[in-house]
């Protein structure tokens, strides 16, 4: 998930305090400001995040069923 939202160039690491000052600031703080080409740059990366959280999440409710599976079928035979 790192890759997701990486911390790596200036416009990086200014992308995710925008992102981690949002979470209270944007409620709170009258001053805060996004610009439409942050928002924008924001947008991708929190799309990407999903994307691989989403993947994440589907591997292990499979992983879940297949052992679920496996342990209800073992079960039966005794």
């Amino acid at each position: 998930m790192r890759g997701a939202l990486p911390q790596t160039t200036l416009e990086d690491k200014h992308l995710f305090e925008l992102l981690r000052r949002a979470y209270i600031d944007a409620r709170y703080d009258k001053s805060y400001r996004v610009t439409v080409e942050e928002l924008a740059a924001l947008g991708e990366r929190v799309r990407a995040l999903a994307a691989v959280v989403e993947r994440g999440c589907q591997e292990k409710v499979a992983g879940l069923r297949a052992s679920a599976g496996w342990r209800t079928a073992n079960r039966m035979r005794w």
